[in-house]
């Protein structure tokens, strides 16, 4: 009969073996850097939002000094910039506060033909739930107030002038 060995675990009284704590470790290490937080339950799991404080893009700056920093989002398909005024956001809005982003597109032609019909249609879904809450933006990107009904993880599918982006955008609670 073939002889099996067995590691030796160190087991502190009351405790895991040391073993299965290195496991339980590196599990949660590979869950955290891959943004997964296992609260998807509740709706607010595995949220990415790739906030960045810091130069906005040369094609997202008009108006801003070049050295400027300030927070923003590049959507997943690097065709919209999401920059935000008084971010963290909340659901509902924080008392005297807005939930302010101002959509940049990086390929503005057309946009000097933009008319009051055309729009900036965002589609966001609450991570973890079938709710979605559709908000339109007059003109195309641009100035706009997003509020949203609940906290959590929200998945924006942004679409204009035949153009589309993602992004992913997390509210606090109010």
């Amino acid at each position: 009969m073939p002889v099996r060995l067995r590691r030796p675990s160190v087991r502190r009284p009351g405790g895991p073996s040391v073993p299965g704590a290195l496991i339980a470790l590196a599990t949660a290490a590979v869950l955290a850097a891959s943004g997964c937080s296992g609260t998807e339950a509740n709706g607010t799991g595995s949220c990415r939002p790739a906030v960045t404080q810091g130069s906005l893009p040369s094609w997202a700056r008009k108006g801003f000094p070049r050295d400027v920093s300030q927070r923003h989002i590049i959507g997943d398909k690097g065709e919209i910039a999401a920059i935000l005024f008084g971010y963290p956001y909340h659901a509902p809005a924080a008392e005297g506060r807005e939930n302010k982003i101002l959509w940049v597109a990086k390929d503005t032609e057309g946009a000097a033909d933009a008319g009051p019909d055309d729009r900036l249609t965002i589609k966001a879904r609450l991570t973890g739930t079938n709710e979605v809450v559709t908000r339109s933006v007059t003109g195309g990107p641009g100035p706009s107030l997003v509020d949203l009904p609940k906290p959590g993880c929200w998945k924006f599918s942004l679409s204009w002038a035949g153009h589309s982006d993602h992004l992913d955008l997390e509210y606090l609670a109010g």
